[in-house]
């Protein structure tokens, strides 16, 4: 596997998520890793990488990518490995309105109750 930075990865994310159609599961290796491979197996990298598509998108409103990031992405790591991240994501989560805006976009059906409950000072505007 080809071995990306975070704001490599990031790139190829917004690249593969900026068309009419989501892309294809493969398609375009950044994406595909940030969607699914990295928040199950790098977690680090997965965060540092969704941080990255933050600080390069429109992070103050509500928008696709966003939705795709905070649905996608984000939820993803907090539902695998939230409690590996969740005080990483708390820390950043007091410096980010956007990383909050984000986090309120997260669907929390899968995530383990004790990760959410750690982070529900952040998600009290769910959309």
């Amino acid at each position: 596997m080809e071995s990306l930075s975070p704001s490599e990865i990031a790139e190829k994310w917004i690249q593969a998520w900026s068309g009419t159609e989501p892309p294809a599961v493969g398609a375009g290796v950044g994406a595909s890793r940030l969607d699914w491979e990295l928040p199950r197996e790098n977690q680090e990298l997965c965060l540092e990488s969704i941080i990255n598509v933050l600080a390069r998108i429109d992070g103050s409103s509500l928008n696709r990518l966003l939705s795709v990031l905070a649905a996608g992405s984000l939820e993803d790591l907090l539902a695998v490995n939230g409690y590996v991240v969740v005080e990483q994501v708390e820390v950043l989560a007091r410096r980010s309105l956007e990383l909050r805006l984000l986090l309120n976009g997260v669907w929390d059906r899968t995530i383990k109750p004790d990760v959410l409950s750690k982070l529900a000072k952040y998600r009290n505007q769910r959309w």
